[in-house]
């Protein structure tokens, strides 16, 4: 009877296992790399969606709207706000009109990037609003406390906000537009005949904190006030209040033409 040989013992087998393990360590730090570069304005958004459909009922429901008015004669000119599209903005902005101007729309970008950098991404929605109309650039400055009750000048931790947004908004020609706005519980403050005269200094306060500290030019600035006529919210608890004492700064297509 013939002995058989003993089987040959496949030494290199660990070798497939190997190769198996490295190709699951390569797909996972593909994966990881493609999740480290999402667009975190994408996911903001859709989070304030959520936020807004919740708390104001149906998804259909969604203001997307400007607010701001006002007519005049002159290039600082209102016009509607209420039309337009969509953009892909962080959270808190919206957009309401066409294709806008190239630098316009640069001069959103920027103002994305210098505001992340002062208050940080996640509490970007609750300090700045921007949407695009037919003007130009809508720069809603929506920060809690922004101004006291009375007050016009813009409470002092809350400054750099207004530089970051000033060493940008004035790199260009373009005319720039302050609206003031107040909040219902402060239409009757001693020292001002009406809401429009509270509403108008706080904007001229803004400008004039412009013009002192970065030397810009006075006739690049107009300021309008609307009293409290075109709140963000209709609620009458201390928070909502102060949401309704802001600024709103437009930078419009509007170039600034010397003489």
């Amino acid at each position: 009877m013939r002995k058989k040989h003993p089987e040959h013992v496949n030494l290199e087998r660990w070798l497939v296992s190997y190769a198996d393990f490295i190709t699951l360590l390569f797909a996972f730090f593909v994966i990881m790399y493609a999740i480290s570069q999402a667009d975190l304005s994408k996911f903001q958004k859709v989070s304030q969606g959520l936020k807004q459909a919740f708390a104001s009922g149906p998804v259909g429901m969604i203001d997307l709207g400007g607010t701001g008015g006002g007519t005049t004669a002159n290039p600082f000119d209102v016009t509607e706000r209420s039309t337009g599209r969509v953009i892909d903005l962080p959270a808190g902005k919206t957009n309401t009109a066409g294709e806008p101007d190239p630098e316009i729309a640069d001069i959103k970008e920027r103002l994305e990037e210098a505001i992340s950098l002062e208050v940080g991404a996640t509490e970007l929605s609750e300090k700045l609003e921007m949407q695009y109309d037919s003007q130009g650039l809508v720069v809603r400055i929506a920060t809690k406390d922004f101004f006291s009750p009375g007050s016009i000048e813009v409470q002092p931790d809350l400054r750099p906000i207004l530089d970051r947004i000033a060493r940008i908004i004035f790199k260009t020609k373009r005319i720039i537009r302050i609206e003031g706005h107040i909040d219902d519980a402060e239409v009757n403050t001693p020292g001002f005949a009406s809401g429009w005269e509270l509403s108008t200094a706080r904007a001229a306060w803004v400008a004039k904190y412009w013009i002192k500290k970065f030397d810009v030019n006075p006739a690049l600035i107009g300021v309008a006030g609307y009293s409290s006529f075109h709140p963000l919210t209709q609620k009458k608890d201390a928070y909502s209040r102060s949401k309704n004492r802001r600024v709103e700064v437009i930078v419009l297509n509007n170039r600034y033409e010397t003489k």
